[in-house]
C-alpha cells in the first residue's frame, strides 16, 4: 500500500479462513482505504469434496465460516467438481444454492475459469451506501457486528 499510484487490482482470498463480512466492512469504515480502493465483490471457492464437513462445523448459536462465506459471496466457484460422483454433485450445488441463490456459481476444476471477467469487475457494491450506525465497534475500535439492509424497492 506504500507504493505510489493505483493498483490494477487487489484480490483478497479468505476461503476456509475467515468470515468475509468484517473484511469487506473495512472498505466502508476506513476512510483512507475507501479513498483509494473499493470493494468490487466477494468471491468464494468451495471444496466440493469437503463442503459437508465445513458446513457442519458450527454450534446452535453460530453459523459455520463456510455458511458465512457462501451467504456473503457475489460469485461462488464450486471447485473439485470432478472429484464427486454425479448425484453428490447435484447435492453440493443444491446446498450452495439453498444458502445463496443470488450469487453467480461456476463449477470448476483446479479453480479454473474460462474467462476471468466472471470474477473481476463485478461492481457488486457500486450502489451500496451504508450509514455509519450500521457498524458497531467495541471500545478498542474492533468491529463487532455488521448488519445491512436490503435496498427498498418501489
Amino acid at each position: 500500500m506504500q507504493k505510489k499510484g493505483k493498483f490494477d487490482y487487489i484480490l483478497l482470498e479468505t476461503t476456509g479462513l475467515a468470515d468475509p463480512g468484517p473484511i469487506a466492512a473495512m472498505f466502508w469504515l476506513d476512510d483512507s482505504l475507501g479513498a483509494s480502493i473499493y470493494l468490487d465483490g466477494i468471491v468464494t471457492v468451495i471444496d466440493s469434496v469437503n463442503i459437508d464437513r465445513s458446513l457442519s462445523t458450527h454450534d446452535k448459536e453460530h453459523l459455520s465460516t463456510a455458511h458465512l462465506q457462501i451467504s456473503q459471496a457475489d460469485v461462488i466457484l464450486i471447485n473439485k467438481i470432478d472429484l464427486v460422483p454425479e448425484e453428490e454433485k447435484a447435492e453440493v450445488v443444491g446446498k450452495v444454492k439453498s444458502i445463496n441463490s443470488i450469487a453467480k456459481t461456476f463449477e470448476t476444476k483446479y479453480s479454473r475459469l474460462k474467462d476471468l471477467d466472471e470474477i473481476l469487475d463485478l461492481h457488486a457494491y457500486d450502489s451500496v451506501t451504508l450509514p455509519p450506525q450500521q457498524f458497531d465497534r467495541d471500545s478498542s475500535g474492533h468491529l463487532d457486528h455488521v448488519t445491512s439492509r436490503s435496498p427498498q424497492t418501489n
